[in-house]
Order: C-alpha cells, then structure tokens, then sequence
C-alpha cells in the first residue's frame, strides 16, 4: 500500500501526462504560408480517344514556383453505369507524373498530353487533373472531361463530354 507521501508525485506525474497528451497546437488551417498563392486550376483538359487508348491534352498553368508534377486522376464506370447517379465521383489518381517525365508529351506552346492505355472497351472514364508547385502546393482539381471507350476504332472527340467545374 502506498502512502500520502508516495502517491503525491505519481499524482502529479499522471495529471502532468494527461494534460500534455490532450493539449492541441492550435487552430487547424492551411499548412501553406498565407502569401503563398497555390498553382491556377487546369480550365482546359479535353480527352480524345485513339488507338492505344485516351490522349488526355491540356495547358500548363502559370504558376510563382513553377509547376513541378501533375497528378492524374480518373473516374471509371462499367457498361451499364450502374453505379449512384447522384453520388460524387470517386477520382482515383494513374500518374503522378513530373513535367520532365518522357510520359508527359509535350505540345505547342505550354501543352501537355499524357496517353492512358489502361482503358476498356465499353466502359465510361471521367478525368481531372491537379497541378503541383515545387514547393508541393497543388491546385484544385481541373475540369472534368469524360469519354466512353466504345467498341469501335475511336475516331477524333466521338464520345467525349466536357464537365466545367
């Protein structure tokens, strides 16, 4: 059995743990300094179906750290569309690709263009792409583009919505 005397010091040890444990750091909010502007959203990704798969082409935004990686999300739906109609898409990113990546094509001017090959016939995709800083501040998400994989040879945008944000 412990004494006053004992039990004192644990108490306080115990009580001095709890209060540390439970403390916070403050107002959570953007770990990004407050002058610093995140890179401009992707306004014009558009979608075109070709032979090998989807050639997703867009511009480079400008940005103050120049834009380091572009991170590639898609959405994908089976033949039927089975799922919720009113639910929002779940965007699961296939890239993350830098702007040196040989997988990033470039195009005239500041345009990009990156190929998914890991497409199947029938199915609907909805794409959107994020930009990133050097010092890894992302954009939001670009507008959405969506296409429907037919079953048929692709031929030029055939297939293809765009869904501004």
């Amino acid at each position: 059995m412990m004494t006053a005397e004992r039990r004192l010091p644990v108490l306080v040890c115990v009580c001095l743990f709890l209060l540390w444990s439970v403390q916070s750091c403050g107002k959570k909010g953007d770990p990004r300094p407050p002058d610093v502007a995140p890179p401009s959203a992707i306004s014009d990704l558009r979608a075109t179906l070709i032979e090998s798969g989807v050639y997703l082409r867009w511009s480079i935004p400008d940005a103050q750290g120049g834009i380091q990686n572009f991170k590639i999300q898609r959405n994908e739906q089976d033949k039927e569309m089975s799922s919720c109609v009113d639910c929002p898409r779940e965007f699961m990113m296939i890239a993350d690709v830098s702007v040196n990546d040989p997988a990033l094509k470039k195009g005239e001017g500041n345009s990009v263009g990156y190929v998914d090959v890991q497409v199947k016939e029938g199915y609907y995709y909805a794409y959107q792409i994020i930009s990133c800083d050097m010092g890894r501040h992302c954009s939001e998400a670009s507008n959405i583009e969506e296409i429907k994989i037919s079953t048929t040879v692709p031929r030029g945008r055939e297939g293809v919505k765009n869904t501004d944000r």
